[in-house]
């Protein structure tokens, strides 16, 4: 799973307008979603996806983490295909790009 940093956490924390104190359950919990979003964001779009607040992976995790937490995360998948396909594509051409010399390193 993916390390989830204070600056992403605090992100996800926001998207859910969380603005009171949790208990240590649901904190580990919201943490473990996030992590397993980072996780699958970075094996089925791009292994060095960033998550920055305000970056599209950002907004996709926590996009992933509100579903989660809604119990309707199956429709993730479903409504990010192109997102996430277009991602994957996009991580494939850099790749090639760089080993064909096109762009430098």
């Amino acid at each position: 799973m993916g390390t989830v940093t204070e600056e992403v956490y605090q992100m996800i924390l926001d998207n859910l307008h969380i603005t009171y104190s949790l208990d240590s359950s649901a904190e580990q919990r919201i943490r473990n979603e996030t992590s397993s979003g980072i996780a699958y964001i970075r094996k089925y779009c791009d292994p060095g996806a960033g998550f920055a607040p305000g970056s599209r992976f950002g907004q996709m995790l926590c996009d992933y983490v509100l579903r989660a937490e809604s119990g309707a995360l199956e429709t993730f998948t479903v409504d990010f295909a192109g997102d996430i396909t277009a991602a994957r594509i996009e991580h494939e051409a850099e790749i090639y790009a760089e080993a064909m010399g096109y762009v430098e390193t």
